[in-house]
């Protein structure tokens, strides 16, 4: 059975986190347009967990980085306005629908959003990199991205179990 169809207005908190998420990538592609020229031809590429540089490519790799993020953040962001059509844990009821739809919009705006800050920084820390001869990115990188993904989810799942 299908999940009901609710109309589900935006919230000021979820037009403020999609309007974050969108300022944080346009400055990301801002900065990789405005450093671009000055930046070498070979570039680190990819980074291993401790953030060490294992990999090096053309600079033109950059573009792929912001605009894998770019194209996951506007598919992400489109979903949200069909949360009828996301496989939710919970079963979903004309009852619970807009409680269930609105945390599960969350959840996904959030991703969004930490989707959106790990692709800015892995692509601002490339070109930043790049600019100053180094090669490695922040050790902490690794875990806060993890934490920055997973938060939402384990919200998503937490107040689902409530209802």
């Amino acid at each position: 059975m299908p999940n009901p169809k609710v109309n589900m207005p935006l919230s000021k908190s979820g037009i403020a986190v999609d309007a974050v998420s969108t300022l944080i990538l346009c400055c990301s592609w801002l900065y990789l347009l405005l450093s671009y020229s000055k930046l070498p031809e070979t570039i680190p590429t990819h980074f291993d967990l401790t953030g060490g540089a294992d990999a090096f490519g053309e600079k033109v790799q950059l573009f792929y980085v912001l605009s894998i993020g770019t194209i996951v953040f506007i598919g992400i962001y489109i979903l949200n306005f069909f949360p009828h059509k996301l496989n939710l844990v919970t079963s979903v009821t004309e009852e619970n629908a807009v409680y269930q739809y609105t945390i599960a919009q969350n959840a996904m705006r959030f991703i969004n959003l930490a989707l959106a800050i790990t692709f800015s920084y892995l692509s601002a820390k490339s070109v930043y990199n790049a600019l100053n001869g180094a090669a490695n990115l922040d050790p902490w990188m690794t875990p806060a991205i993890l934490v920055l993904l997973f938060a939402p989810l384990v919200y998503y799942f937490m107040q689902s179990a409530k209802c």
